[in-house]
């Protein structure tokens, strides 16, 4: 299990009562934990907090497109990439 899953995995479970059982990487946001878009986005504001990133809407708006039903593992693998981007960008600028 990665950190990245485990911080989301915690997010899921203290902000929005989901029981740890709950949250699987193949877990389906809609369908399974019910979240609507008002939860998505404040979900969106605690994992920029959390993993101190930017999450562009646009980007989320493709990663709909191409994952209508969007999985943990999808957020999980976007955080990852973003994380991975800014750490990158942030070394270029020193």
């Amino acid at each position: 299990m990665t950190s990245t899953f485990k911080k989301l995995k915690t997010i899921l479970h203290e902000k929005f009562s989901f029981h740890y059982d709950q949250v699987q990487l193949e877990t389906q946001f809609e369908l399974e934990l019910g979240m609507d878009s008002r939860e998505m986005l404040e979900l969106f504001n605690e994992v920029e907090t959390t993993f101190q990133i930017q999450i562009d809407l646009d980007e989320i708006d493709v990663l709909f497109e191409c994952h209508p039903v969007l999985k943990i593992q999808d957020l999980v693998n976007y955080i990852q990439k973003k994380i991975t981007l800014e750490s990158f960008s942030n070394f270029d600028k020193t």
